[in-house]
């Protein structure tokens, strides 16, 4: 991988894992993209949303000569919300990212599978850790707290999985007025996901 195929890479775990609503910019607002329930992501993974209220609101495959993908729904209300970089974004009462690398092999993808673990458990504030089975694949599911009294979500929850070469990393995060069970929405949103080889 290029230093700049890392650079990349490191950029998008870091936005998913320490800012959340820094991804959302207001280029977003001029491009809207068509919000659909079917999303195929990578080469094998397929979202089918069944949660109405979560709205597609990104995807990018633009590292998708690197393997990486992202894509993010949003859920609830927006209100305006003036990010670390001065420019003032939709914060929504909550965000699902999801990032998928595709690798040379399965050991590659474990490996980053890990890094993102560990970056998300150096930035969060752990409440617990479980291993989870989702339309028949494993992930181990994290939740946690913002330790970081500038960040505009109070709390989140993330899974982590490998299949064959592929990484994946589903994160979900809220502001503190967010009342609905983040655990049942993730869930749900991973039982509709598969991977078609």
């Amino acid at each position: 991988m290029s230093s700049n195929s890392k650079f990349a890479l490191c950029l998008i775990c870091l936005l998913l894992t320490v800012t959340g609503c820094s991804i959302t910019s207001p280029i977003l607002e001029k491009e809207p993209i068509e919000n659909t329930a079917f999303l195929k992501i990578g080469t094998y993974f397929e979202v089918n949303n069944t949660n109405e209220n979560l709205i597609l609101y990104d995807y990018k495959d633009t590292l998708a000569s690197d393997g990486l993908y992202y894509a993010s729904w949003k859920l609830g209300n927006a209100k305006l919300y003036e990010n670390s970089d001065g420019d003032t974004v939709d914060l929504y009462d909550a965000q699902l990212y999801l990032l998928l690398g595709e690798f040379i092999d399965a050991k590659k993808a474990q490996e980053n599978q890990n890094a993102w673990l560990e970056k998300g458990k150096s930035n969060y504030e752990i409440l617990s850790e479980e291993q989870i089975i989702c339309n028949g694949f494993p992930y181990l599911m994290i939740t946690y707290t913002f330790p970081d009294k500038n960040s505009p979500y109070a709390r989140g929850i993330s899974a982590f999985g490998v299949y064959e070469n592929t990484a994946i990393c589903a994160e979900l995060t809220c502001q503190e007025n967010f009342t609905e069970d983040l655990n049942t929405i993730l869930t749900e949103f991973l039982e509709n996901c598969t991977y078609n080889k």
